[in-house]
C-alpha cells in the first residue's frame, strides 16, 4: 500500500470517527440512551477523541482548506435520510460502474 493510500485511508478513518461521534450526540437525551449505553458510548467518545485529537490537528494545520471540506461532507452525511443513504449508494454504484 502506497504512503499516499494509507494517508487516504487515514483520513476516511478520521471522519468516519468524527462522524460517530457526532451522531452519537444526537442520541443524548433519548430513551434509547439508557445509563449503561450512555457510559459505553461517553468511554467510547473519550477513546475516539483520543485516537483522533492528534492526528486531526496535525491535518488541520497542514490543509485547513481541506479539512473545511471534510468538516462540510460529515455534515451533509449527517443532515442525510435513510432513505438518502440508499440512495446514494446505488448512484455512486451506478457511477463505478460507468
Amino acid at each position: 500500500m502506497s504512503d499516499f493510500q494509507k494517508f487516504k485511508d487515514a483520513v476516511k478513518l478520521m471522519a468516519m470517527l468524527q462522524l460517530t461521534l457526532e451522531q452519537m450526540d444526537t442520541l443524548k437525551g433519548t430513551s434509547i440512551y439508557s445509563q449503561k449505553l450512555k457510559q459505553k458510548m461517553n468511554n467510547l467518545e473519550r477513546d475516539i477523541e483520543k485516537v483522533i485529537k492528534e492526528p486531526m490537528s496535525m491535518l488541520d494545520h497542514t490543509d485547513e482548506l481541506m479539512m473545511n471540506d471534510i468538516q462540510n461532507k460529515i455534515e451533509m452525511i449527517l443532515g442525510l435520510s435513510l432513505e438518502e443513504i440508499a440512495q446514494l449508494r446505488m448512484v455512486i454504484k451506478e457511477n463505478r460502474n460507468a
